[in-house]
C-alpha cells in the first residue's frame, strides 16, 4: 500500500511538473506569481518572513517592507514554477534562460574548480543547469527527504550534464575527491548554521554561518566563488560571479573561515540591497529566539 502511495505521488509530481513544461514560459511565470499570492494570502511562512525584513530594513515604512513581502512571495511563486520547470532547459535553449557578462565568465574559465558558494537570492536551483550545460563540472549536496517519492523526483528535476548529486549523509570524502579533480562544488551557505557555524554580521546582526567553504579553501587551497542566479526584468536569470581572495599567510583555520564568510556575508548583503524581494526571507536567519 505504501508503495502505491509513494507511486502515486510521483505521478502527481510528474504531472504537475510536465503541465508547467508545456506552457509557455512567460504563462507559466504569470501563474506562479498567482501562486506565490495565494501562499502569501494563506500566511505560510509570513511572520518569519515580516520579522527579517523588519530586522534588514528597519530605515523603511511599513508600506515599504510590506511591498518587499508581498514581491517576496510573487517571486518565490515564479521560481517554483520554474524549478518544476527546469528540464525543458538544453543547449540550445541557455540564451531563453541566462545572461551573463564576459567578466564573470572569464572569473569561471580561469577557476580549475573549487567552491561555488551559492546562497537563497534569485534562482539558486538555476546554477545546476547552467553550470553544467556550460561545461563547469560541479558536484553538490543534496538532503535526503523522508519521503523516497519527493527523493526520486528532486534527483531527477537536479539531473543535468556534467552536475553530480551527493548524498548529505556521506559527502566530505566525494566533495574533497572532487576539489582534488578539478571540479567544482557546490555549497548553499546563508542557513542558518546554529552552534556549528561562524558567527558574521548579517545587517548589522550576528548570525550564523556554515564554515565548509571556509574549511575547504584552508585545508585545499581551492578557488572560492560567490555565484548568484537573478532574475531580470526580462524574466531571464543574470549570473553574478565573484572570486573571494585573501591572503593565509600566518592564519589559523577559524581565522580563514570568518574571514571567508565576512566577505561572503557582504557580497550576499549588497546583492540582497539590490533585489529584497528575491531573497528567501522564510528562514529563521538570526537567533531563534527573536522568533518566539
Amino acid at each position: 500500500m505504501k508503495n502505491i502511495i509513494q507511486n502515486l505521488y510521483l505521478f502527481i509530481f510528474k504531472t504537475i511538473s510536465m503541465v508547467f513544461c508545456l506552457v509557455p514560459r512567460k504563462a507559466a511565470l504569470l501563474l506562479g506569481k498567482q501562486i506565490g499570492i495565494i501562499i502569501y494570502i494563506l500566511s505560510i511562512r509570513k511572520n518569519v518572513a515580516k520579522k527579517n525584513i523588519s530586522i534588514a530594513f528597519d530605515h523603511l515604512s511599513q508600506n515599504q517592507k510590506k511591498s518587499i513581502l508581498l514581491n517576496c512571495y510573487k517571486h518565490f511563486g515564479m521560481v517554483l514554477v520554474d524549478f518544476l520547470r527546469q528540464q525543458t532547459i538544453d543547449r540550445e535553449s541557455l540564451d531563453k534562460y541566462f545572461v551573463i557578462n564576459k567578466k564573470y565568465q572569464t572569473i569561471l574559465n580561469q577557476s580549475k574548480g573549487g567552491c561555488v558558494m551559492s546562497a537563497h537570492i534569485g534562482n539558486w536551483e538555476y546554477i545546476l543547469p547552467f553550470m553544467g550545460f556550460h561545461n563547469f563540472p560541479m558536484e553538490t549536496v543534496i538532503k535526503e527527504q523522508s519521503n523516497s517519492t519527493v527523493n526520486k523526483f528532486y534527483i531527477e528535476t537536479r539531473t543535468f550534464p556534467n552536475i553530480g548529486l551527493i548524498w548529505k549523509k556521506n559527502a566530505l570524502k566525494k566533495l574533497y575527491e572532487a576539489i582534488s579533480n578539478n571540479k567544482f562544488i557546490g555549497l548553499a551557505s546563508d542557513q542558518n548554521a546554529g552552534k556549528r557555524g561562524v558567527k558574521i554580521k548579517f545587517f548589522g546582526k550576528k548570525s550564523s554561518f556554515p564554515k565548509g567553504a571556509g574549511i575547504f579553501h584552508s585545508r585545499t587551497n581551492c578557488d572560492i566563488l560567490v555565484v548568484f542566479c537573478i532574475m531580470g526584468s526580462d524574466y531571464k536569470y543574470h549570473v553574478f560571479v565573484e572570486k573571494i581572495e585573501i591572503n593565509n599567510t600566518n592564519k589559523n583555520e577559524e581565522e580563514i573561515i570568518e574571514e571567508i564568510n565576512s566577505l561572503y556575508a557582504n557580497i550576499l548583503t549588497n546583492k540582497i540591497k539590490q533585489y529584497p524581494h528575491q531573497y528567501f526571507w522564510f528562514h529563521k536567519k538570526w537567533s531563534k529566539k527573536i522568533y518566539n
